[in-house]
């Protein structure tokens, strides 16, 4: 009887060991997915997608890859809010292993983004979509593979038609430009913590529709890098006939000392060039210095009048993190009591950090330059055949203001 077990048990061991089907990799770093797939918000879209991956399957049994459907998902694509589905189920046979070494499979999908799944985030703010799906072998544990939609925003009266189900007047509006100032006028600001402040958007339009939009906000934890916005509030109005609109935002926070950053967003399918950003800086309960050192400006390159062509150019000041560009509609003053012009000021040696009355328009550059040309944004607000004055200012990652050049005429 020992003998008979102790035969069993050889021949066991002597049997070759099935192989347990399973996916050990899915769209990882070396097994990349589709790259960088787009869909145009707001329109039935179709994208072409690559799964690629690694199973270890037996060396003598053909195995199907399965995917019952895909979800598109919002925000985190394992806990996120749940768009929509493709039902569309995807099948791949996969050949028997030669050996005990895994195989790499490819499988490609032809996916329709429905528009009501892109509308739906475009609205929300998002700017792109989750598309995940389960795929598994048989009775094998399944794995997770997910790809990263990017939506485009669609160009009014371009493209393919408004899709259905959604409004049509969302895209029959043309914003031609957008001003951003704050409520007292100015594009910067400094205030004591808690000071109540709002920003004002002036919007020149044509055509008639509805416009989605969102005030954001980047505040000091991320504006010494690369600011991050979060959601203020969110705008939703109807434009009639007009072709100027004038919108304000919510008070903006105050609690946090150092620099702040507020845009007016817009969502698709609107669509504007460039997005004006403005720039505040909360102060730790100190006024901020009346004067500063002069900064030293060379004549701008390219003579007037201005264009994209023109270059101003300046020394650099230490310890600037920004620099701003102002542009005055005439000479401005100095905001003491007694008024004093510029041109008779303290010029050559230091310049007051607020002038009277506030710029029209500016322009920030890093302050890592020491040149720049206008931006089209820039341009598009001031009228041709106009003097103009323009300076510089100099601020440090605290937002303060630690340099200015002297006002200097430009047509």
């Amino acid at each position: 009887m020992k003998r008979l077990r102790f035969c069993l048990v050889c021949l066991l061991l002597l049997m070759p060991s099935i192989v347990q089907a399973q996916i050990i990799a899915l769209c990882d770093t070396r097994l990349a997915c589709t790259s960088n797939p787009s869909a145009m918000a707001g329109v039935d879209s179709r994208v072409n997608l690559t799964w690629r991956g690694q199973a270890r399957i037996h060396p003598e049994l053909s195995q199907t890859l399965t995917s019952r459907q895909g979800v598109f998902v919002l925000g985190n694509p394992f806990s996120g809010q749940r768009l929509g589905s493709s039902p569309t189920p995807l099948m791949q046979p996969l050949s028997p292993a030669r050996d005990d070494r895994a195989i790499e499979f490819r499988v490609t999908e032809s996916l329709r983004v429905p528009a009501s799944v892109s509308q739906q985030a475009a609205r929300l703010g998002e700017r792109q979509v989750f598309y995940v799906r389960q795929f598994s072998l048989e009775e094998s544990e399944p794995m997770t593979g997910v790809q990263v939609i990017t939506l485009q925003q669609g160009v009014p009266g371009r493209g393919g038609s408004i899709a259905e189900g959604t409004e049509p007047s969302v895209s029959g509006v043309n914003i031609q430009r957008v001003s951003l100032y704050f409520d007292r006028g100015t594009l910067t600001e400094t205030l004591r913590p808690d000071e109540r402040l709002q920003a004002t958007a002036q919007i020149n339009y044509q055509g008639a529709g509805l416009i989605n939009a969102i005030w954001e906000v980047a505040t000091p934890a991320s504006t010494r890098g690369q600011p991050l916005y979060v959601p203020l509030s969110q705008v939703r109005q109807y434009l009639g006939a007009g072709r100027e609109l004038t919108l304000t935002s919510p008070p903006l926070p105050s609690e946090t000392a150092g620099i702040h950053r507020v845009r007016l967003r817009f969502l698709p399918p609107t669509v504007i060039e460039e997005l004006p950003t403005l720039g505040y800086r909360v102060s730790e309960g100190a006024l901020p210095r009346a004067w500063v050192p002069a900064i030293n400006t060379l004549p701008p390159e390219s003579t007037n009048p201005l264009s994209l062509k023109t270059r101003f150019r300046w020394q650099p000041v230490a310890e600037t993190y920004v620099y701003q560009l102002e542009f005055y509609d005439r000479w401005p003053e100095t905001t003491e009591k007694e008024s004093i012009p510029l041109q008779g000021s303290r010029s050559g040696e230091r310049q007051p950090v607020i002038l009277n009355p506030a710029p029209i328009t500016g322009q920030v550059v890093t302050g890592n330059r020491t040149s720049a040309s206008p931006s089209r944004s820039l341009l598009s607000h001031l009228e041709t055949e106009k003097r103009y004055y323009w300076r510089l200012i100099a601020i440090n990652s605290q937002g303060e203001v630690v340099a200015a050049s002297l006002p200097e005429v430009i047509r």
